[in-house]
């Protein structure tokens, strides 16, 4: 028999071995029920835990997205997929109204077009200035926008929670009156009503104070109370009227979904260095200027990573202890395999495989059981308060199953079996007479 052959025989007897010895540790699985129980109980626990809150965890992340790409946190609206605008506005100040708007927008959006993966574009434009009732003049930040793609930018949020119906919030807007929208902290000082004729005063584009009559067509409430409190919406043309220009603060862009978001601005980018009004701008993906998003993710990866941490190393000691009674008591079923001639190290390796057919039950059976709760809390529509800085609440959901799901599975089995090594300190410590004298 030469040296291959040899090799081979050994490594097909060690998988027979390791077969022999996994179906071992099952069938020990049932000699001690209860104690098994409360082993697996353990890990069923652990794993529908730390499942159910991945599944809030990336709930809440995903809602923070699609809060900022939809709605916003200032009061711009939500800042799309991407802002397009003039390079200039991130260098810097302007000295007065539209200095750095960007002309030619119909260019621009055709140049836009021509990517297939747009959905929409929203141009916007961005002002200040006072408003009045005749008696009352307060500041407002105001910005035009075009109603029917705004209000289809707002109407996704209901997605993620369907009680939210943002868009309709728009729908005043979508006339052709010389109306306007009003946070609900502004329209409450000015003791302004819907229907009332108001004064909007503005400094256009040249410098000069310049004044139209509006008609308030309704108020809402942007989420954040700070931001109510000076807060308007008009159509695009009427700010065109105010600010005597043509001009455009913004284009913000929707794509049909977020997957491969660098490979679609990269290709847009190349679309608008053909022109040279697009060579001009700038494009910002939405995560760029999301700083209210990013502090609250960076919070929630500590928090729950921390918890996360707990409740493995709660796990791994609980079996811990679990595993070493256990082998206190089968130190004579020790002695007996040993004089039969398994070394520690198969002996060992029956602990650990005990533990880990334990963790793998543990973690399906918690896998499904997170399931089922996750569907349960979901379906209850459970209201949360708001998250800090805004005044909605928010309809509790929790994700089934993510990509964070089966990693959180496995830390479970992984812990449970290391739990197993335990009984290595303790099977070293007797010798095969001393095994078979316990009692």
């Amino acid at each position: 028999m030469n040296e291959s052959q040899i090799k081979g025989n050994r490594g097909h007897y060690g998988w027979r071995n390791r077969i022999k010895l996994l179906k071992l540790a099952y069938r020990n699985l049932f000699r001690n029920k209860r104690r098994s129980f409360f082993a697996l109980l353990i890990a069923v626990s652990g794993c529908t835990a730390l499942c159910i809150a991945i599944g809030y965890y990336r709930f809440s992340i995903y809602s923070l997205q699609e809060l900022t790409i939809r709605n916003g946190f200032g009061g711009a609206g939500g800042s799309a997929h991407v802002q397009i605008m003039d390079r200039r506005m991130l260098e810097e100040q302007e000295d007065h109204a539209l200095e750095f708007g960007m002309d030619s927008i119909e260019r621009l959006e055709t140049l836009i077009s021509q990517d297939k993966e747009v959905a929409y574009v929203l141009p916007r434009i961005e002002f200040g200035g006072l408003i009045s009732n005749g008696e009352t003049s307060l500041p407002f930040k105001g910005y035009g926008i075009r109603v029917p793609e705004e209000m289809r930018l707002l109407a996704g949020m209901s997605e993620i929670n369907p009680r939210l119906k943002l868009g309709e919030q728009l729908a005043p807007l979508n006339t052709n009156r010389q109306g306007i929208i009003l946070g609900k902290g502004l329209a409450k000082a000015l003791h302004a009503k819907t229907g009332d004729m108001l004064m909007m005063y503005g400094t256009n584009t040249e410098g000069a104070i310049n004044g139209i009559d509006v008609e308030l067509l309704g108020i809402m409430s942007t989420g954040v109370s700070e931001t109510d409190r000076y807060y308007l919406l008009t159509r695009n043309e009427n700010a065109e009227k105010l600010l005597n220009s043509h001009k455009t603060s913004i284009l913000a862009l929707m794509f049909k979904n977020r997957e491969h978001l660098e490979d679609k601005i990269r290709r847009l980018r190349s679309f608008l260095e053909t022109d040279s009004a697009g060579a001009k701008t700038v494009l910002l993906p939405w995560y760029q200027n999301a700083a209210f998003y990013l502090s609250i993710r960076d919070i929630f990866n500590i928090i729950f990573s921390f918890m996360g941490a707990i409740i493995l190393v709660i796990v791994l000691l609980s079996c811990w202890n679990i595993m070493n009674m256990t082998t206190m008591e089968r130190i004579r079923e020790i002695g007996t395999l040993r004089a039969m001639g398994l070394s520690r190290r198969q002996i060992n390796s029956i602990f650990v495989l005990e533990a880990f057919l334990i963790g793998l039950f543990g973690a399906i059976i918690g896998m499904a059981l997170q399931w089922i709760l996750a569907r349960i809390i979901t379906a209850l529509h459970i209201i949360m308060p708001p998250v800090p800085g805004m005044s909605r609440p928010y309809t509790l959901q929790v994700y089934g199953m993510t990509l964070l799901h089966p990693l959180v599975a496995s830390g479970i089995i992984a812990a449970i079996t290391l739990s197993g090594l335990s009984s290595m300190m303790i099977i070293k410590r007797y010798t095969i007479v001393e095994s078979l004298d316990h009692s």
